[in-house]
This record gives structure tokens, C-alpha cells and sequence, in this order.
């Protein structure tokens, strides 16, 4: 590859930086314009999602599938848990560790809080074409995996295997 071709994937490469540094902050924004909850936060209602798909798991291996700290989780669980979201008991292969899954009010949550986000989005796009969204969609998520790839391999490469999910940020 020549210079002006790493240039330009340069330039390509910190576009896209900038418009997901963009896009962090707006969903923080849309995020909250639906918070339907004041004793649940909105990182929180992000991983009451992910348990509800991965359920029933531990809070470590939560931690790492998300790329947090356990600190971090046990913080998140702990207000799942006093809004009635999010229940645990001792695992039976491992009584120091718990399983956990998500309640029925838990399911309620999540099931209010995407249908809200659905019809806000839903006015926002109206003449979008809907195999955009798919590719879109599709495009994000290849990313997102490569990312958390990335974040894991350099995780292991500094904390070895055990210090991933310890070391893990928000």
C-alpha cells in the first residue's frame, strides 16, 4: 500500500472515529429522552438488554461479553436487582457464584422502553428505504464485532485471560 492510500484510509478511519463519537453522544441524548425509570439508569437498562438475550448467566461472564469492569456490573446489578428487574440465585455447580436472569417486571421494562425508542425512531425515518436500514444495521454490528475483538485480544495481550473483565471500563 502507498503513502497516499494510508492517508486516505487514514482520513476514512477518523471520519468514521468522529461520526461514532457523534453518535455516542446523540444516543446518550435519545437514551434519555425515554428514561421511564429514575432508579435505573440507562447503562443499566443496556444491561438488563444483554442478560435478556444471554440469560441465565453469571455476572462475570456478562461483565466481559459487555467489555465492563465487574465492579462496574455488580454496580448494575445491584440497581436491577432493587427495581425488582433482575433476580439471582446461587449457581449449583458453584455456590460462590450466582445465576441470573431477568423478571417478568424486568421483561416489562425492556418491552416499554424498545417500544418507545421503536415509534421515536420510526418518526425519524419514515422515507428511509428499508433495505438501507438492514445494511445499516448489518454494516454497525460487523464493527461492533470487530471492535470487541479488538478490545478482548488487547485486553488479554495486557491482563492476560483472567484480567479482562477486571479491568474492563464503562
Amino acid at each position: 500500500m502507498d503513502k497516499s492510500s494510508n492517508t486516505q484510509a487514514d482520513s476514512q478511519i477518523k471520519g468514521l472515529l468522529d461520526e461514532l463519537a457523534r453518535s455516542s453522544r446523540i444516543l446518550r441524548v435519545f437514551s434519555h429522552m425515554d428514561q421511564t425509570d429514575p432508579e435505573v439508569s440507562n447503562a443499566s437498562h443496556h444491561v438488563l438488554k444483554t442478560l435478556n438475550s444471554r440469560e441465565p448467566t453469571h455476572a462475570a461472564d456478562l461483565a466481559q461479553f459487555l467489555g465492563i469492569g465487574t465492579a462496574a456490573m455488580s454496580r448494575h446489578l445491584a440497581e436491577l436487582e432493587d427495581s425488582g428487574l433482575v433476580a439471582k440465585r446461587s449457581s449449583k455447580i458453584d455456590a460462590r457464584r450466582h445465576v441470573l436472569w431477568v423478571t417478568e417486571a424486568g421483561r416489562a421494562k425492556l418491552e416499554f422502553r424498545d417500544r418507545l425508542r421503536l415509534e421515536r425512531m420510526r418518526g425519524l425515518l419514515p422515507d428511509w428505504d428499508p433495505e438501507r436500514l438492514t445494511q445499516i444495521s448489518q454494516a454497525l454490528s460487523e464493527l461492533n464485532d470487530t471492535m470487541m475483538r479488538g478490545i478482548h485480544s488487547q485486553r488479554t495481550e495486557q491482563f492476560g485471560t483472567a484480567g479482562e473483565a477486571e479491568h474492563g471500563q464503562e
